[in-house]
C-alpha cells in the first residue's frame, strides 16, 4: 500500500464516524503545536467530496476556519506563555530582539511557505506570539497561508481526483528535506537563546 494510500485508509474511518467535527479538530490541534493528522483528513475529507459524501464547501470553510483560529491560539500561547517562558529562564533581551528582528523580517515567507511543512505548520503561531510579531501582521500572513493550504490540499485535491496521489508525492518530495532543515534551524535558534541564558548564569 503506497503512502498516500495508507493516509488515506487512516483518515476515512474518522471523517465517517465524526464527519466535520473530526476534521475541524484535527487542523484546529494542528495550529497550536499538538500533534494531529490535520492535512491526512483535509485531503481525505476533499476525496470524500468528490464521492459526494461530504460538500466540499463545508470541508473548505471547515478546514479553513479551524487552521485559522488554531494558528491564532498558538500565537496567544506564544505571546501571554512562551515570551516569558523565554524571559524567565534568562534569555538575553538583545538575542530575543535579534530573533524577533529576522521574524518580522522573514515571518511572511515562514507563515506563508510553514503551512505546507510538517513541523513549522505546528508551531509557526507559537513562535509568532513569542517573539511578539504583531498581531495584525501575523493574522494578515497566516490567513493568507491558511487559504493556500486549504485550497492546496481541499479543492485542489477536489479538482484533481485522480491525479491527487501524484500531487501529494511532489509536495512530500519537496516537504521531507525543507522540514528537516526548518527543524534543524529552529533547534539551532533554541539552543543560540538558551546558551545565553546559562552563559550568563555562569558568568555570575
Amino acid at each position: 500500500m503506497s503512502e498516500f494510500a495508507h493516509l488515506l485508509a487512516a483518515a476515512e474511518p474518522w471523517l465517517r464516524h465524526y464527519g466535520y467535527a473530526a476534521l475541524g479538530a484535527a487542523v484546529g490541534l494542528e495550529g497550536f503545536g499538538i500533534p494531529a493528522p490535520g492535512q491526512s483528513l483535509l485531503i481525505g475529507a476533499a476525496l470524500l467530496a468528490v464521492r459526494g459524501d461530504f460538500a466540499i464547501g463545508w470541508v473548505l470553510l471547515v478546514a479553513w476556519l479551524a487552521a485559522f483560529g488554531g494558528d491564532n491560539l498558538g500565537y496567544l500561547i506564544g505571546r501571554y506563555g512562551g515570551h516569558r517562558l523565554l524571559r524567565k529562564v534568562g534569555a538575553p533581551p538583545q538575542r530575543l530582539d535579534r530573533l524577533r528582528q529576522f521574524f518580522l523580517r522573514y515571518g511572511p515567507m515562514v507563515l506563508l511557505l510553514g503551512r505546507f511543512l510538517d513541523g513549522t505548520r505546528q508551531l509557526d503561531g507559537i513562535v509568532a506570539g513569542s517573539v511578539l510579531m504583531p498581531w495584525w501582521r501575523f493574522a494578515f500572513f497566516d490567513g493568507l497561508g491558511v487559504t493556500a493550504w486549504v485550497g492546496a490540499w481541499g479543492y485542489g485535491v477536489y479538482a484533481l481526483d485522480a491525479h491527487a496521489a501524484v500531487l501529494h508525492g511532489l509536495i512530500q518530495s519537496v516537504n521531507h528535506p525543507v522540514a528537516i532543515l526548518m527543524f534543524a534551524l529552529t533547534v539551532a535558534g533554541v539552543a543560540y537563546l538558551l546558551h545565553g541564558a546559562f552563559g550568563r548564569g555562569r558568568a555570575k
